[in-house]
């Protein structure tokens, strides 16, 4: 786990290097030759490198060890960075179209050659970053959100290039703003995933890959067991900590020290669940008002 650690943290800060350097580059660039698509890339690397900041900042965090006053740690910090970073990416979106919008209304020339060479510098920026953070981005969902805003300008300087390649030959400038809410859309989407995750985990919703059902029909199928109820499946984070509480209705004479054991090892190895709370109980057990 340290090594994994160790890994993903100096990935991160390898892709902020990359990224905030070139962004100054873009944004000069985009000035400069009087191209949107260039500048509302540049913004969106700048997007790009506050939230690599923000998930390098949120892996150290996460790795603190656990204390009497975090008891599941700070795992959730990654959730919220990556929560954090959907959002952003909204607001780039937003920005983008707003500009867009005056842009397709009132075009303006561009330097397209300049513009094109720098748009080609920046997808092997993007490249390289992209690259950086690959291994990784499977493993948590703050990485994940780091890697999607980088995907999200590959497509942003691919988008670029293609209006520059359109404005060099044919001198039609709105092409140049039309990449951008092509650009826009591609970001919108992308992020959708990530927030929806984020917000899942932070709800403490079942993490999508456990089916409830199949979980209280497989417990129910142990002997001894009649029946199960209040039973609860969240996680702390997204690839960590998968949690599960609940009620089990045992019939008399059942070796509860045997049953725990063998729930414990089937919801770890079938489910993913790493840490339970299994209370046995009788028929006739008292339950609390907002048990279900």
């Amino acid at each position: 786990m340290h090594a994994y650690e160790s890994r993903t943290t100096r990935a991160l800060a390898v892709a902020l290097v990359i990224t905030a350097s070139f962004f100054v580059i873009e944004l000069v660039g985009g000035f400069l030759t009087n191209s949107l698509a260039l500048q509302t890339d540049a913004f969106h690397m700048l997007t790009d490198a506050l939230a690599l900041a923000y998930a390098l900042v949120a892996a150290r965090i996460a790795q603190r060890p656990v204390t009497l006053k975090k008891t599941y740690g700070y795992y959730r910090v990654e959730i919220l960075s990556a929560f954090l970073n959907g959002i952003l990416l909204w607001a780039v979106v937003l920005f983008i179209f707003y500009e867009a919008f005056q842009r397709i209304q009132r075009p303006a020339g561009v330097q397209s050659q300049d513009m094109l060479v720098i748009a080609v510098l920046g997808l092997v920026a993007n490249g390289a970053v992209a690259a950086t953070l690959s291994r990784s981005r499977n493993e948590s969902l703050n990485i994940r959100g780091a890697f999607l805003h980088v995907v999200a300008d590959i497509l942003g300087s691919l988008g670029a290039i293609s209006a520059g390649l359109i404005m060099l030959f044919t001198g039609w400038y709105q092409a140049d703003p039309i990449a951008s809410v092509l650009i826009g859309v591609l970001v919108f989407y992308s992020s959708g995933k990530l927030v929806r995750d984020s917000v899942n985990v932070l709800l403490e919703g079942v993490p999508p890959h456990i089916d409830v059902s199949a979980l209280e029909h497989r417990i129910l199928g142990l002997g001894g067991v009649k029946n199960v109820h209040d039973l609860h499946v969240w996680s702390i984070a997204d690839a960590k900590m998968c949690c599960m509480s609940s009620h089990v209705v045992v019939e008399k004479g059942t070796d509860g020290r045997k049953l725990i054991t063998n729930l414990i090892s089937i919801l770890k190895e079938e489910f993913g669940i790493e840490h339970t709370t299994i209370q046995l109980e009788d028929e006739d057990y008292p339950k609390a008002a907002n048990e279900h």
